[in-house]
């Protein structure tokens, strides 16, 4: 077989002939030890097009894999930038979609290695699959964005049969690799596509999250006017044309939401370090309605706080859950509503007036009993007294899929009892908060107590 080999590297097409001619069995014998077959190597070297041609006419099989990383003869035509092998391989019968042992087709490995004028051929052969999920969830699309193929990404754009919101193995979309790319030239062809802004990848991230994590931009494109209006808007010099700020406005222009939480609760404006410019976003775009993406948002559902819907849809729809956060809805409150401050006043001049009413009437005082009773009557209500008496819940095991309410509800009256002023731990305090959350049966089992 080394003579097979020393004939394709040197070109030789008389001495492939008669190789051919005397043995057609040795067409398809490994030349290597990682079976690597004639064929193989004259695409991967490149070979004169005649060889390729006399192979393929002697027989080679064209969907042959190496027992490396099982690649073809059209896997390493392409490695190798070889456009005529490319060219002659596809216009012999080639599966242009056979993968190798990571599930990469030929197009993958084109746009990966920005090979533009293989990617237009191949994208231009009948059949082609544009996007194939290789094993770790990549689409050729990725893999040119992963490499900021900016040229390769554009050739892949302009073709409708691509897809560009798959995600791959972390969630990611090609969107959201352009922006931790840093590449705003690729992120403004994806959106001009019509690129989901608001897709999250597997931590809850959006593109506005990616972006201040991000820091710093680049492109290849002229800049874009819109950029240098929110420079002014944040009042910013130009050199921050292209930092994460100003790039995050970008996106919310497109519809970039800067109030989705992560997975660990934080929003992309939690990322924004100065103050300043976190007001600013804040004014520029104020949270949006979820419902008819239009008004601002202005209501809250509770206790979760999240800001979710105008007025207008607040008076028609009804939660059950939270679509930001997935948590239990109990109420609506209007964002313009009295402050936190406001409302700890007033509710510390409830408990003063309830104190000097229990003092006249004697009220009991409340015993561990007392809160087990109550919460046996509260059952999946308990959510309602955690926002009557403001209990933080962040070092409590919340768990509210579950059926066991009464562990629930007994220790959020627990924390709450442990942690209030000893003087308004009586059955009055505890009474008027129930008939404020609106839980009339457990309110019953301490009226029945005063009497």
């Amino acid at each position: 077989m080394e003579d097979f080999r020393q004939k394709i590297r040197n070109g030789d097409v008389e001495g492939i002939q008669k190789l051919v001619k005397k043995d057609p069995t040795i067409i398809n014998k490994p030349i290597y030890g990682d079976g690597t077959t004639p064929l193989m190597l004259a695409c991967e070297e490149g070979a004169d097009r005649r060889i390729i041609d006399i192979l393929i006419k002697a027989g080679a099989k064209l969907g042959a894999k190496d027992n490396w990383f099982g690649c073809t003869a059209l896997h390493l035509a392409v490695k190798g930038n070889h456009l005529h092998a490319v060219e002659i391989l596809l216009s012999r019968g080639c599966d242009v979609n056979l993968r190798d042992k990571y599930g990469y087709t030929p197009l993958h490995l084109a746009c990966y290695r920005g090979n533009l004028h293989t990617v237009d051929l191949l994208l231009g052969h009948n059949g082609i699959d544009a996007n194939v999920v290789a094993n770790n969830g990549d689409t050729p699309l990725h893999k040119a964005v992963q490499k900021r193929e900016y040229k390769v990404v554009c050739a892949m754009l302009k073709q409708d049969y691509v897809q560009f919101d798959i995600k791959n193995h972390r969630e990611m979309t090609p969107l959201l690799l352009a922006v931790s790319e840093g590449h705003v030239g690729m992120v403004h062809q994806l959106i001009a596509k019509g690129a989901d802004v608001n897709v999250v990848n597997n931590e809850g991230n959006n593109c506005l999250h990616l972006a201040a994590k991000t820091k710093r931009f680049h492109s290849e494109v002229e800049p874009l006017s819109i950029l240098d209006k929110y420079l002014k808007h944040l009042k910013l010099g130009k050199k921050e044309r292209y930092s994460d700020v100003v790039v995050a406005c970008y996106l919310a222009h497109h519809g970039a939401n800067f109030y989705c939480k992560n997975k660990i609760g934080r929003t992309p404006l939690d990322l924004i370090e100065k103050e300043n410019l976190k007001k600013t976003l804040n004014m520029l775009f104020p949270p949006q309605c979820r419902w008819c993406q239009k008004n601002m948002a202005t209501v809250r559902l509770q206790p979760c706080g999240d800001l979710v819907l105008c007025e207008n849809c607040s008076s028609e729809m009804t939660f059950k859950r939270c679509p930001m956060c997935r948590g239990y809805t109990l109420s609506k409150s209007e964002f313009e509503a009295p402050k936190f401050e406001d409302r700890c006043v007033k509710k510390e001049a409830t408990c003063q007036e309830l104190g000097a009413a229990s003092q006249a009437i004697e009220s009991p005082v409340l015993k561990e009993k007392d809160l087990l009773r109550v919460a046996k009557r509260l059952g999946r209500d308990w959510w309602q007294i955690v926002i009557v008496l403001e209990v933080d819940t962040t070092k409590l095991k919340i768990d509210d899929e579950s059926n066991v309410t009464v562990k629930q509800g007994y220790q959020i009256l627990y924390e709450w009892f442990k942690n209030c002023d000893p003087e308004t731990r009586t059955h009055a305090t505890l009474r008027a908060a129930l008939e404020e959350a609106e839980c009339f049966a457990a309110m019953e089992c301490l009226s029945l107590d005063a009497k």
